[in-house]
Protein backbone atom coordinates (compact mmCIF):
# COMPACT_ATOMS: atom_id res chain seq x y z
CA UNK A 1 0.00 0.00 0.00
CA UNK A 2 1.46 3.08 -1.13
CA UNK A 3 0.19 6.91 1.17
CA UNK A 4 0.94 9.74 -0.41
CA UNK A 5 2.18 12.88 1.74
CA UNK A 6 1.48 15.88 -0.93
CA UNK A 7 4.58 17.92 -2.55
CA UNK A 8 7.08 16.13 0.17
CA UNK A 9 6.76 12.34 0.09
CA UNK A 10 5.56 8.93 -0.43
CA UNK A 11 5.27 6.83 2.49
CA UNK A 12 5.37 2.89 1.40
CA UNK A 13 3.84 0.35 3.92
CA UNK A 14 4.44 -3.14 2.94
CA UNK A 15 0.81 -5.00 4.52
CA UNK A 16 0.40 -8.02 2.82
CA UNK A 17 -3.19 -9.46 3.12
CA UNK A 18 -6.44 -7.81 2.88
CA UNK A 19 -7.02 -3.84 2.60
CA UNK A 20 -10.22 -3.74 4.03
CA UNK A 21 -9.18 -1.99 6.81
CA UNK A 22 -5.58 -0.19 5.87
CA UNK A 23 -3.53 1.32 8.98
CA UNK A 24 -0.69 3.85 7.55
CA UNK A 25 2.48 2.42 9.76
CA UNK A 26 5.04 5.42 10.42
CA UNK A 27 7.89 5.31 8.64
CA UNK A 28 11.20 3.96 9.86
CA UNK A 29 13.60 4.62 7.17
CA UNK A 30 13.74 7.93 5.18
CA UNK A 31 15.29 8.05 1.76
CA UNK A 32 16.53 11.09 0.46
CA UNK A 33 17.96 11.38 -3.04
CA UNK A 34 17.67 14.02 -6.01
CA UNK A 35 17.03 11.07 -8.25
CA UNK A 36 13.58 10.35 -8.72
CA UNK A 37 13.82 6.78 -10.25
CA UNK A 38 16.00 5.73 -7.38
CA UNK A 39 14.11 6.92 -4.61
CA UNK A 40 10.73 5.54 -6.30
CA UNK A 41 13.07 2.01 -6.77
CA UNK A 42 13.98 2.48 -2.98
CA UNK A 43 10.91 3.28 -1.83
CA UNK A 44 9.24 -0.16 -3.91
CA UNK A 45 12.27 -1.94 -2.46
CA UNK A 46 11.22 -1.09 1.23
CA UNK A 47 7.70 -2.21 0.57
CA UNK A 48 7.99 -5.23 -0.33
CA UNK A 49 10.41 -5.65 2.45
CA UNK A 50 7.84 -4.83 4.93
CA UNK A 51 10.25 -2.09 5.97
CA UNK A 52 7.46 1.83 6.36
CA UNK A 53 9.62 4.65 4.55
CA UNK A 54 9.11 8.13 3.60
CA UNK A 55 10.85 9.56 0.54
CA UNK A 56 11.94 13.04 -0.32
CA UNK A 57 13.50 14.61 -3.68
CA UNK A 58 15.19 17.60 -1.38
CA UNK A 59 16.72 17.89 1.77
CA UNK A 60 14.85 20.44 2.79
CA UNK A 61 11.40 19.13 3.25
CA UNK A 62 13.34 16.21 4.74
CA UNK A 63 14.62 18.08 7.52
CA UNK A 64 10.87 19.77 8.35
CA UNK A 65 9.50 15.84 8.48
CA UNK A 66 12.11 14.72 10.70
CA UNK A 67 10.71 18.04 13.17
CA UNK A 68 7.82 16.43 12.89
CA UNK A 69 7.74 13.09 13.48
CA UNK A 70 10.12 11.03 16.09
CA UNK A 71 9.44 7.52 14.10
CA UNK A 72 12.58 7.78 11.98
CA UNK A 73 15.71 5.03 13.00
CA UNK A 74 17.33 5.45 9.28
CA UNK A 75 18.29 7.65 7.42
CA UNK A 76 19.85 6.86 3.67
CA UNK A 77 20.69 9.83 1.60
CA UNK A 78 22.40 10.53 -1.50
CA UNK A 79 25.62 12.58 -1.29
CA UNK A 80 25.46 14.36 -4.25
CA UNK A 81 22.20 16.99 -4.19
CA UNK A 82 21.06 20.27 -5.31
CA UNK A 83 20.31 22.89 -2.27
CA UNK A 84 21.71 21.26 0.51
CA UNK A 85 23.69 18.52 -0.23
CA UNK A 86 23.69 15.02 1.92
CA UNK A 87 26.63 16.31 3.61
CA UNK A 88 25.38 19.34 5.17
CA UNK A 89 21.52 17.11 5.68
CA UNK A 90 23.58 14.92 7.79
CA UNK A 91 25.10 17.47 10.14
CA UNK A 92 21.95 19.43 9.95
CA UNK A 93 20.26 16.32 11.33
CA UNK A 94 23.38 15.55 13.85
CA UNK A 95 22.97 18.96 15.34
CA UNK A 96 19.36 18.82 16.65
CA UNK A 97 18.60 17.78 20.21
CA UNK A 98 16.54 14.46 19.19
CA UNK A 99 18.29 11.31 19.59
CA UNK A 100 19.74 11.07 16.05
CA UNK A 101 18.89 8.49 13.47
CA UNK A 102 21.46 5.95 12.16
CA UNK A 103 22.98 7.63 8.53
CA UNK A 104 23.68 5.36 5.68
CA UNK A 105 24.95 7.61 2.89
CA UNK A 106 25.10 6.12 -0.78
CA UNK A 107 26.74 8.05 -4.05
CA UNK A 108 27.67 7.08 -7.42
CA UNK A 109 30.85 9.29 -6.98
CA UNK A 110 32.68 8.61 -3.71
CA UNK A 111 35.87 8.70 -2.69
CA UNK A 112 38.13 8.22 0.41
CA UNK A 113 37.85 12.15 1.25
CA UNK A 114 34.34 12.02 0.61
CA UNK A 115 33.61 8.88 2.64
CA UNK A 116 35.72 9.92 5.73
CA UNK A 117 33.49 13.14 5.67
CA UNK A 118 30.45 11.44 5.85
CA UNK A 119 31.66 9.17 9.00
CA UNK A 120 33.37 11.86 10.68
CA UNK A 121 29.56 13.04 10.62
CA UNK A 122 28.38 10.28 12.23
CA UNK A 123 27.08 7.85 9.07
CA UNK A 124 27.34 4.18 9.89
CA UNK A 125 27.88 2.70 6.25
CA UNK A 126 28.59 4.40 2.69
CA UNK A 127 26.98 2.56 -0.33
CA UNK A 128 28.43 2.75 -3.60
CA UNK A 129 26.06 3.59 -6.71
CA UNK A 130 25.07 1.04 -8.82
CA UNK A 131 23.59 -0.30 -4.77
CA UNK A 132 23.98 -4.17 -3.57
CA UNK A 133 20.10 -4.27 -2.59
CA UNK A 134 20.31 -7.39 -1.06
CA UNK A 135 23.26 -6.14 1.31
CA UNK A 136 21.44 -2.74 1.57
CA UNK A 137 18.31 -3.92 2.82
CA UNK A 138 19.97 -6.33 5.22
CA UNK A 139 21.77 -3.44 6.75
CA UNK A 140 18.98 -1.09 6.84
CA UNK A 141 16.81 -3.88 8.57
CA UNK A 142 19.69 -4.25 11.66
CA UNK A 143 19.83 -0.54 11.87
CA UNK A 144 16.03 0.05 12.15
CA UNK A 145 16.23 -2.28 15.23
CA UNK A 146 19.19 -0.78 17.21
CA UNK A 147 18.83 2.13 19.80
CA UNK A 148 19.14 5.55 18.36
CA UNK A 149 23.01 7.45 17.76
CA UNK A 150 22.79 9.64 20.70
CA UNK A 151 21.80 6.05 23.41
CA UNK A 152 25.38 5.19 21.75
CA UNK A 153 27.95 7.54 23.06
CA UNK A 154 31.38 7.26 25.46
CA UNK A 155 30.55 7.62 28.78
CA UNK A 156 31.26 11.20 30.51
CA UNK A 157 33.01 9.70 34.06
CA UNK A 158 36.24 10.20 32.21
CA UNK A 159 36.10 13.93 32.63
CA UNK A 160 34.71 14.08 35.88
CA UNK A 161 38.02 14.70 37.83
CA UNK A 162 39.19 17.22 35.10
CA UNK A 163 36.15 20.39 34.59
CA UNK A 164 36.79 22.07 31.53
CA UNK A 165 34.97 25.15 29.97
CA UNK A 166 32.67 24.90 26.90
CA UNK A 167 35.19 27.29 25.42
CA UNK A 168 37.98 25.02 26.47
CA UNK A 169 36.33 22.36 24.98
CA UNK A 170 35.46 23.67 21.56
CA UNK A 171 39.29 25.58 21.33
CA UNK A 172 40.46 21.88 21.70
CA UNK A 173 38.38 20.07 18.75
CA UNK A 174 38.99 23.14 16.84
CA UNK A 175 42.66 22.42 17.16
CA UNK A 176 41.96 18.21 16.67
CA UNK A 177 40.04 19.73 13.10
CA UNK A 178 42.85 21.75 12.44
CA UNK A 179 45.76 18.93 12.60
CA UNK A 180 43.03 16.54 10.74
CA UNK A 181 42.97 18.99 7.77
CA UNK A 182 46.74 19.67 7.97
CA UNK A 183 47.13 15.83 8.31
CA UNK A 184 44.81 15.58 4.74
CA UNK A 185 47.05 18.33 2.85
CA UNK A 186 50.33 17.06 3.85
CA UNK A 187 48.87 13.94 2.44
CA UNK A 188 48.19 15.33 -0.82
CA UNK A 189 51.22 17.12 -1.60
CA UNK A 190 53.78 14.61 -0.08
CA UNK A 191 52.26 11.57 -1.68
CA UNK A 192 51.78 7.80 -0.33
CA UNK A 193 55.69 7.82 0.24
CA UNK A 194 55.60 9.65 3.65
CA UNK A 195 54.06 7.55 5.65
CA UNK A 196 51.72 9.58 8.30
CA UNK A 197 50.94 7.54 11.51
CA UNK A 198 47.47 6.08 11.84
CA UNK A 199 47.54 6.06 15.57
CA UNK A 200 47.64 9.33 15.45
CA UNK A 201 45.14 10.32 13.08
CA UNK A 202 42.78 7.34 15.13
CA UNK A 203 43.25 9.12 18.10
CA UNK A 204 42.76 12.76 16.93
CA UNK A 205 39.55 11.24 15.23
CA UNK A 206 38.30 9.51 18.40
CA UNK A 207 39.08 12.97 20.12
CA UNK A 208 36.69 14.81 17.54
CA UNK A 209 33.81 11.80 17.88
CA UNK A 210 34.59 12.28 21.95
CA UNK A 211 33.77 16.42 21.90
CA UNK A 212 30.41 15.55 20.01
CA UNK A 213 29.40 12.49 21.87
CA UNK A 214 29.28 10.24 18.50
CA UNK A 215 29.79 6.75 18.26
CA UNK A 216 32.74 5.76 16.05
CA UNK A 217 32.59 2.10 15.15
CA UNK A 218 35.90 0.18 14.03
CA UNK A 219 35.80 0.14 10.17
CA UNK A 220 34.45 3.87 9.92
CA UNK A 221 37.58 4.74 11.92
CA UNK A 222 40.04 2.12 9.78
CA UNK A 223 39.07 3.76 7.36
CA UNK A 224 39.39 7.11 8.54
CA UNK A 225 43.08 6.67 9.43
CA UNK A 226 43.55 6.14 5.59
CA UNK A 227 45.86 3.19 6.10
CA UNK A 228 45.72 0.10 4.63
CA UNK A 229 42.95 -1.97 6.42
CA UNK A 230 45.27 -4.46 7.79
CA UNK A 231 47.85 -1.92 9.01
CA UNK A 232 44.86 0.31 10.95
CA UNK A 233 43.43 -2.71 12.50
CA UNK A 234 47.25 -3.61 13.87
CA UNK A 235 47.93 -0.23 14.59
CA UNK A 236 44.17 -0.11 16.49
CA UNK A 237 45.02 -2.87 18.37
CA UNK A 238 48.32 -1.51 19.57
CA UNK A 239 46.88 1.08 20.74
CA UNK A 240 44.35 -0.74 23.25
CA UNK A 241 47.12 -2.22 24.29
CA UNK A 242 48.83 0.86 25.38
CA UNK A 243 45.81 1.78 27.33
CA UNK A 244 44.77 4.64 25.03
CA UNK A 245 41.35 3.35 23.03
CA UNK A 246 38.64 1.05 24.10
CA UNK A 247 37.03 -1.28 22.19
CA UNK A 248 33.36 -2.60 22.84
CA UNK A 249 31.17 -4.64 21.18
CA UNK A 250 28.08 -3.51 20.37
CA UNK A 251 25.03 -5.65 22.02
CA UNK A 252 22.68 -5.28 19.72
CA UNK A 253 25.00 -5.90 16.40
CA UNK A 254 27.32 -8.76 16.68
CA UNK A 255 29.05 -7.52 13.92
CA UNK A 256 30.02 -4.29 14.85
CA UNK A 257 31.72 -2.64 17.57
CA UNK A 258 32.52 0.62 18.85
CA UNK A 259 35.75 2.56 19.72
CA UNK A 260 36.27 5.11 22.40
CA UNK A 261 39.13 7.26 23.71
CA UNK A 262 39.93 6.02 27.29
CA UNK A 263 40.37 8.92 29.98
CA UNK A 264 44.17 8.51 29.53
CA UNK A 265 43.58 8.73 25.69
CA UNK A 266 41.83 12.14 26.48
CA UNK A 267 44.20 13.65 28.64
CA UNK A 268 46.63 12.47 26.17
CA UNK A 269 45.39 14.70 23.15
CA UNK A 270 44.26 17.53 25.42
CA UNK A 271 48.09 17.67 26.70
CA UNK A 272 49.17 17.65 22.85
CA UNK A 273 46.58 20.28 22.32
CA UNK A 274 47.38 22.57 24.98
CA UNK A 275 51.16 22.43 24.23
CA UNK A 276 49.84 23.55 20.72
CA UNK A 277 48.32 26.63 22.00
CA UNK A 278 50.95 27.87 24.56
CA UNK A 279 54.08 26.82 22.98
CA UNK A 280 56.25 25.83 25.25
Amino acid sequence: MNTSIPGESRLSEGTGGARSAPRLQEPLVMIVDDDRATTEALADIFAREKIPCCAFMRAAPAIAALERSDSIRVILTDVAMPEISGLEFAKAVRNRKQAAPHIVFMSGRANVPMTVSALRLGAVDFFAKPLRIAELVARIRTLVELPPVAAVRAPIRDTANRPESRKESDARRAWALRELEAIGRRRKILGAQFEIDPGWIMLLELFDAHSTQRPYHVSALCLASGAPHATALRRLSQMIDAGLFRREQDPADARRSWVFLTPEGLDKVSACAELEHTGS
